[in-house]
Parts: structure tokens; C-alpha cells; sequence
């Protein structure tokens, strides 16, 4: 019997990490039927963090309306897990209690980037209100721990929202409270309480990034673009950035030395604030997913291991998913398979270098447009993997 390990991340815009699986499972069923196929869908911390992780761990999703990154209301899920559910691998790598429950919670579900107008792209006016809400409400529940992924986010606020929406008050020139305080408003902020903060347990932030806050590769100079930030706004927004962090100075004293710490730049910035007043540490993102799915002994156990993503390119050699399942599968000399919509040339040409028993095979068709390929990724994933050959199985 042949075993095959499929561990896919998603493709934006068209196929969810367990949609890729599912997909591909399917394929191979049909074309090997007395083979066994394990599947792993893989998150970066972004979309489908909270149930890819909650329903790997028997736990419980949970459903709450926040408002999301632009003010409007939105459902959204957290997680909550049985501890003693968690492998002690799982229970050292975050160093959980023994016993108790931990709480998963999503950015991107109240401040994601992909569910996001274009026309409403501005980090001038997003916030992270919202994942301060749900952080609120996974606290309430009871929670030792806090497990929060920070991918796809489309705010650089600095978790202020968040912040906001857990107690911290900002106050204009005239002493009225400032509510859902997004960047464009921050100019009018004269002073910030922190009195009503409510409690959080600590948290522990999935996080593949290292970059800090200011600088070059920094926060807004970085993703700022991304998120919709103009250019010529970069050195702006990065002044009013400092602007707020003078003024809770007088909180945290050592507040511009903690923003030269590695991941400060993460997401906006939003570990980064949650910092200032909450017990934070940061933990690789592939390294989280490995352990917890065990991807180390499923790849010892597979014949073969399939991988993809959207697009695999020189940011994919950064740690994400796909690309240390093929390292990992080279370690152990175990053929592999990566299908992406498509492949940076350099990047391409690097791994099949590097990774003599790993395919790299596009699903995606150059000669059409990106809205028609995300459109038929299901029908051109589907059919690339049925033609596919398995040169190296046996």
C-alpha cells in the first residue's frame, strides 16, 4: 500500500488549505485505490488558522459578532481546546499548563486583508478593534492560554484597537474619549488611560516574521504598501506611530526599545502593542503546525508528500508551510510534489537545485488572466494532479 502525506497551505482567492486537501485526496483515491492518504491542511496564522487548529486538537469552535477592520459587524470564530487533548510535544513547544483550556484566536477573521475591499485598503482607516474584542470574549471564557495567529492581517495600527477595545482610553485636546481610534484619527489623541485594561492570560503569537517595527523592512515601509498605504505616506504614518508610543511612555518606559524587538513589526505592529501591557511571546508558525499535527513522523511514515500553495515564490523560502515540508521530506529522502498556482523562476530553479526528488508543477495557466485562474483553480488543480505521473513512486 502506497502512503501519501498531503499537506497543503491555501490559495488565495480561490482554495482553502482544506479544499487543496480535500481535492487532492480525492485525485488520489481515484488513481491508487488501496493507497492511504493523511492529510494536513497548513496555515501561516492567517485564513483558517483558528479551525484548522481547533478541529486538529477535538476542540471547540465558538461563534461571536465584532466589528471587523472598517467598522462594520462581522461573525467571527475562536477556539477552545482541552489542554490535556494537546501531544506533550504540543504542551512544551507553548509551554501550557498541564491541564486547562486554551484559547485560539484568528486576526485575520475581524482584520484580514483578503475579505477586503480593494477600495477600502488604507491603514489609515483600518483597525484591530475587533481582534480585541474576541480577545476579550476568549478571556472571559475562562482560558489559561491564548494562542493568536497574525497572518493576513490588513491593519498597521499597532494593536491600538485592540487595545482600545480591551479598556485603553484615548483622549482628544478637550478630554472626550476617542472611539474606534484608526491612524487618521490619531493626531487629536492628547493623552491615554489605562485603568480599565482588562485582563488577559498570557499569550503566545504564531508569527513567521521577524521584522521590526521601524525602519527599512519595518512595519509600514514593508506591508504598508501592501495594505493599500501610499508610498509617500510610509515616513507619515511611521511619525504618528512614534507620535503614540511618546505618549505611552509613560506606561512602559522601555516602550522604543521593545520596538526594536524581532516580530515588533509582525502584523501591523500588533503583537507588538499587546506587548506593552500582556505577557506575549512569539513562536514559529511551521513549527507550531508541526508539532501539533506531528508532521515530522508523517512524513517518516509517507511514500510520497504533496504540498501547494497559490504562489511560490522567494518569500516561500522564508519558513512558510510549503516549502519546509520539502525540506523536511528531502531530510528524510522521501519524493515530493509541490503544486502552486504558480512559481517565481528563481525560486523554481533554486529547489529543483537544492531538492533533486521534489516536482515543482504549476496549476495555474499563464496565458490567463488571474480572476480566470482563481475562478477555475478547483478544475486546473484537480486536472494537473490527475496527469501527473509520480516519476518516484515505486
Amino acid at each position: 500500500m502506497t502512503h501519501f502525506l498531503v499537506a497543503c497551505d491555501k490559495c488565495k482567492g480561490s482554495l482553502s488549505a482544506f479544499e487543496m486537501c480535500n481535492l487532492a485526496e480525492s485525485v488520489l483515491s481515484e488513481r491508487f485505490p488501496t493507497s492511504d492518504v493523511t492529510k494536513v491542511p497548513l496555515t501561516d496564522g492567517g485564513e483558517g488558522f483558528c479551525e484548522i487548529l481547533t478541529l486538529g486538537a477535538q476542540g471547540v469552535l465558538h461563534s461571536i459578532e465584532v466589528l471587523d477592520s472598517v467598522g462594520s459587524k462581522q461573525k467571527v470564530q475562536y477556539g477552545i481546546c482541552d489542554v490535556e487533548k494537546l501531544s506533550p510535544k504540543v504542551i512544551k513547544f507553548l509551554n501550557l499548563p498541564s491541564c486547562g483550556n486554551l484559547g485560539i484566536v484568528e486576526m485575520a477573521q475581524a482584520a484580514g486583508l483578503a475579505d477586503l475591499p480593494e477600495s477600502k485598503r488604507n491603514p489609515w482607516e483600518t483597525s484591530t478593534f475587533g481582534v480585541g474584542q474576541i480577545l476579550k470574549e476568549v478571556a472571559g471564557f475562562g482560558v489559561d492560554v491564548i494562542l493568536l495567529g497574525i497572518g493576513g492581517s490588513s491593519t498597521n495600527d499597532i494593536g491600538i484597537g485592540a487595545l482600545n477595545a480591551l479598556g485603553l482610553s484615548l483622549k482628544s485636546h478637550d478630554n472626550n474619549e476617542i472611539s474606534f481610534p484608526i491612524p487618521s484619527v490619531w493626531k487629536n489623541v492628547a493623552g491615554i488611560e489605562i485603568d480599565g485594561l482588562d485582563a488577559l492570560p498570557p499569550i503566545r503569537i504564531a508569527c513567521d516574521v521577524d521584522n521590526q517595527l521601524f525602519g527599512k523592512t519595518g512595519a509600514t515601509a514593508q506591508y504598508g504598501p501592501q495594505k493599500g498605504l501610499a508610498e509617500k505616506d510610509i515616513e507619515k504614518f511611521q511619525e504618528q506611530i512614534k507620535r503614540i508610543l511618546k505618549i505611552l511612555e509613560s506606561h512602559r518606559t522601555d516602550i522604543f526599545e521593545l520596538s526594536k524587538s524581532k516580530g515588533s513589526g509582525a502584523a501591523g505592529g500588533m503583537g507588538f502593542g499587546l506587548s506593552i501591557f500582556y505577557d506575549v511571546s512569539l513562536v514559529h508558525g511551521f513549527d507550531l503546525i508541526s508539532s501539533w499535527f506531528e508532521i515530522d513522523h508523517k512524513i517518516e511514515e509517507a511514500d510520497y508528500v504533496i504540498t501547494g500553495e497559490g504562489r511560490f515564490d522567494q518569500t516561500s523560502l522564508c519558513g512558510k508551510g510549503p516549502f519546509e515540508i520539502i525540506r523536511l521530506s528531502n531530510l528524510k529522502d522521501t519524493p515530493s510534489l509541490v503544486l502552486a498556482g504558480s512559481f517565481d523562476s528563481k525560486t523554481a530553479i533554486e529547489i529543483s537545485g537544492k531538492f533533486t526528488s521534489c516536482d515543482l508543477i504549476p496549476f495555474g495557466r499563464s496565458d490567463w488572466s488571474l480572476d480566470k485562474n482563481l475562478s477555475r483553480a478547483n478544475q486546473n488543480f484537480t486536472e494537473t494532479l490527475t496527469g501527473y505521473d509520480f516519476p518516484n513512486l515505486t
